[in-house]
């Protein structure tokens, strides 16, 4: 049985459980832990304080939370216990390797307290402890709180073997060019001379202000063909973002708002992007159906500013 987090395979797309989502997931588990009896819930910190809370409030007992080291395998109080002994609803967002917790619980046990465990989910190909209540799930989650673990550095360490760790989960931008970078070419001009349009739009100069990125952690994600990869990454250089990497839409990808779109969304999953800036209303919508863990937002040039999309694809 493969132990190996799923996250690193870029190639797959996630599943997204939202904070909604989450929340009703967590109070389908919670009738056995009312029946339980609880005296208090205890979050694993940090993924298990969201879930952790919401039990709490659903519950209406009193709520602490606990850490655990990795590297040491030792776990802490933060704050003070909820009680001296009594019975403890354990609670983490997800159960992959199980590793964290089975240590917490222990650790609640050798103190002298009753455990039930809660987590949302749990992957039964590979954890070693599956909880006393949780969802099972095979495909690859995420949550709202984990985006920056599929970050290039997030990922990189977790290939190690390593867990998570948060100076690694920074955020990680995706960006569209084209009307955020510089001004779009009108579709008239394209329709009238593809070569014309082309040359036009590499002798534009860029936009006064951009949207927040840093450079160090981003990546230009454009619609433009791949045969305009040359010229496109002069013009970025010509004007302070020749670091930047670049991807353009492969040939076998058809110019189309949905195939843009998926595009997008695909390669900013591959490369461990938690946002994405599009400055195409339409696109930005797709985006954000096709990938809805990133945190899509549609810039407008014009105002200077942003607007966060959130968005439910409708079924065929």
């Amino acid at each position: 049985m493969s132990r190996e987090w799923k996250g690193l395979n870029t190639a797959e797309m996630p599943m997204f459980l939202g904070y909604d989502q989450t929340e009703r997931m967590i109070a389908a588990l919670l009738d056995r832990a009312a029946r339980w009896q609880p005296d208090a819930v205890v979050g694993i910190a940090r993924g298990g304080l969201v879930p952790a809370t919401m039990a709490a409030g659903i519950l209406a007992l009193p709520l602490a939370m606990i850490s655990f080291d990795r590297s040491s395998g030792r776990t802490a109080w933060i704050g003070a216990p909820p009680i001296e002994r009594g019975r403890i609803l354990l609670v983490d967002d997800g159960c992959s390797s199980g590793q964290t917790m089975q240590a917490a619980r222990t650790a609640l046990l050798r103190e002298g307290h009753d455990c039930l465990t809660l987590a949302v989910v749990h992957d039964p190909e590979v954890t070693t402890y599956v909880p006393d209540l949780s969802h099972a799930m095979r495909s690859l989650w995420r949550f709202p709180w984990e985006r920056g673990e599929a970050t290039p550095a997030g990922r990189a360490l977790r290939a190690t073997g390593a867990g998570p760790d948060r100076t690694t989960e920074l955020p990680f931008y995706g960006l569209d060019l084209d009307g955020v970078f510089l001004p779009d070419v009108p579709d008239a001009v394209y329709r009238r001379d593809i070569a014309e349009a082309v040359l036009q739009r590499h002798g534009l100069e860029p936009f006064a202000s951009l949207p927040f990125f840093s450079p160090e952690r981003a990546v230009v994600i454009t619609g433009r063909p791949d045969e305009d990869r040359e010229r496109t990454q002069s013009w970025l250089a010509r004007w302070g973002h020749g670091a930047l990497p670049l991807e353009c839409r492969p040939p076998h990808v058809p110019h189309t708002p949905d195939t843009v779109a998926r595009f997008k969304a695909e390669t900013a999953t591959r490369w461990g992007c938690t946002h994405f800036v599009e400055s195409d209303a339409e696109q930005a919508l797709r985006i954000a159906a096709h990938a809805p863990h990133l945190v899509v937002s549609w810039w407008s040039a014009t105002d200077a500013r942003a607007w966060l999309i959130g968005v439910a694809a409708q079924p065929l």
